[in-house]
């Protein structure tokens, strides 16, 4: 379950004056860099102590994963930030873990590159303040052969274990009967974020997700966020190395 800044500088443009031919000594300024979506990517998180612990993932195409975990529960977010003549803004959803609440999500979003990522995020009529910083493990890309191995994790009534392959490939299956297959996959950006695609089986029921994960440093938690099918529920999961 990063802030930016990238432009090319545009080429001075020599001003011709009078017959001659002769060129102007004063060079044309150089616009300054306009902040595009894809300087936000990055693997975000909170200040210690923060009331809400919140966590997040921003990819280049301004899909922005958040998680928030305070004294209410656990709340999964997901937007599409865009670039807005005033700044940067989102919409998307909002998924309250634990229950079947899915509430509708706008934000406004401003960022330091690579520094911090901060703003706010509006539902049923509440806006929740963010300000994250940086964790410079983003720049460090994922390696498939390091998922290798058994995860396990408790959700709700029962427990669920993937078994993970050297290439990615997952195979499942949760103590409530359901099965898993899916893949996790490296992304083009070659950093620490990787995409993962889940099929869930539980007797008749099949449900498809795909998200996001990432490896902790040390390589012994394997964090998902997801959502299912037109993004109707949301799924975040920490996972943690049995062998």
């Amino acid at each position: 379950m990063n802030a930016f800044h990238t432009l090319s500088a545009s080429a001075l443009v020599l001003a011709l004056v009078g017959c001659g031919g002769s060129t102007s000594d004063t060079p044309t300024p150089t616009p300054a860099p306009t902040p595009t979506v894809a300087a936000m990517q990055g693997i975000w998180q909170s200040a210690a102590g923060a009331a809400s612990s919140t966590s997040a993932i921003a990819l280049p195409d301004g899909t922005l994963w958040t998680v928030l975990v305070n004294t209410s529960g656990t709340v999964l977010q997901k937007s599409s930030v865009t670039s807005q003549t005033t700044g940067f803004a989102g919409t998307g959803k909002a998924y309250t873990l634990g229950s079947t609440t899915v509430q509708s999500i706008t934000s406004t979003v401003s960022f330091v590159e690579k520094t911090s990522l901060s703003g706010t995020v509006t539902r049923a009529g509440q806006a929740e303040p963010f300000a994250l910083t940086y964790l410079s493990r983003y720049d460090t890309p994922a390696v498939l052969a390091d998922l290798a191995g058994t995860w396990t994790v408790t959700l709700g009534p029962g427990v669920t274990t993937w078994t993970v392959g050297s290439t990615g490939a997952l195979t499942g299956s949760r103590t409530t009967g359901c099965t898993y297959t899916g893949q996790f996959s490296l992304r083009s950006e070659q950093k620490a974020v990787m995409d993962v695609a889940v099929t869930e089986t539980c007797a008749t029921v099949v449900t498809k997700l795909s998200g996001v994960a990432t490896l902790s440093s040390d390589k012994s938690t394997l964090s998902t966020v997801m959502t299912t099918t037109a993004d109707a529920a949301g799924f975040v999961a920490g996972f943690a190395r049995s062998k």
